[in-house]
């Protein structure tokens, strides 16, 4: 079998042992019972935005700003004390082929910090907690059918965060921590992988996460709600920051975006929703890594 035959049927049983995983304990998509994903987009504060095939957070200052937030949901209910004995991640995954060095370096700057996001999660007894993703908008408007977000706080203002900072996070939000892009992973086709992970560092047993999802579980609708956005503010240093949309697979993006860098390219997205994932990485996993480092040394060569 020729080194590009080899190669290209690695990608594949490793694409195809990743997509076996998706119905798999320890991974709770935005798509099982009780699921939900939306962005939240304040210059239509009375559009619900949940059912489309992109979710993206952007920040920009002035009348032309875009500023947006993510709102993942996850059915809880199911997860195990042994679960919450361990640590947890959340995933969202690379939707497009756009997010390149501009996007997520400082030029010039050695060292620099890299675009990321910072992630809240919302106290699950709040009113609206179970939020509905067709419906869930930063306003509540009863002729266009919308309902205010909970732990969102609406100024108009494209330069401020609708879910506060770090320090000091909205009322109803708590602060879980933040992921930076990794410049590794642009070369060398130059961007990140579309269908490549990006995840919150796993968070240890006890942290807010952990809290909040034995908290929910005592709740009706036992969902708890991870809030994300971007972490550089609208007067970043990087002009390619301001105003770009930082682009995830959301679970109604049923085939992954078209990338001839990517192993994942033209998977079926299922395995790509957004996760909360609490048990440690499968081999399958480890399997699709050595694919995708196969196929870009193949690229290299030839």
């Amino acid at each position: 079998m020729s080194f590009r035959k080899s190669v290209s049927l690695c990608a594949a049983l490793a694409v195809m042992s990743l997509l076996a995983v998706d119905a798999q304990a320890g991974r709770i998509f935005t798509y099982d019972p009780g699921g939900a994903d939306a962005e939240l987009r304040e210059s239509t504060p009375t559009t619900a935005r949940g059912t489309g095939t992109e979710i993206a957070s952007r920040i920009a200052p002035g009348t032309n700003g875009r500023n947006s937030v993510i709102y993942l949901k996850f059915g809880v209910g199911n997860i195990t004390p042994a679960e919450l004995a361990g640590n947890i991640k959340v995933r969202t995954t690379i939707r497009n082929t756009n997010i390149t060095a501009g996007r997520i370096e400082i030029p010039n700057v050695q060292n620099g910090a890299n675009a990321g996001f910072d992630y809240f999660v919302l106290d699950p007894t709040l009113a609206g907690a179970d939020w509905d993703e067709t419906t869930i908008a930063p306003l509540t408007n009863a002729m266009a059918g919308t309902v205010a977000a909970p732990g969102y706080a609406f100024d108009g203002n494209f330069s401020t965060k609708p879910t506060g900072t770090p320090g000091t996070p909205t009322a109803g939000l708590t602060y879980l921590g933040s992921n930076s892009f990794d410049s590794a992973g642009l070369q060398p086709s130059g961007h990140l992988l579309v269908g490549s992970p990006f995840d919150l560092v796993s968070l240890p047993p006890n942290s807010a996460l952990h809290q909040a999802i034995a908290i929910a579980q005592g709740t009706a609708h036992q969902t708890v709600t991870v809030v994300m956005g971007v972490s550089h503010p609208a007067d970043s240093p990087n002009g390619n920051w301001i105003n770009f949309n930082y682009l995830f697979n959301p679970k109604e993006q049923t085939m992954l975006n078209n990338d001839p860098a990517s192993p994942y390219s033209g998977s079926k997205a299922n395995a790509f929703a957004p996760a909360l994932i609490t048990i440690p990485e499968p081999a399958s996993f480890a399997l699709l890594g050595i694919a995708s480092l196969a196929l870009v040394g193949f690229r290299k060569r030839s």
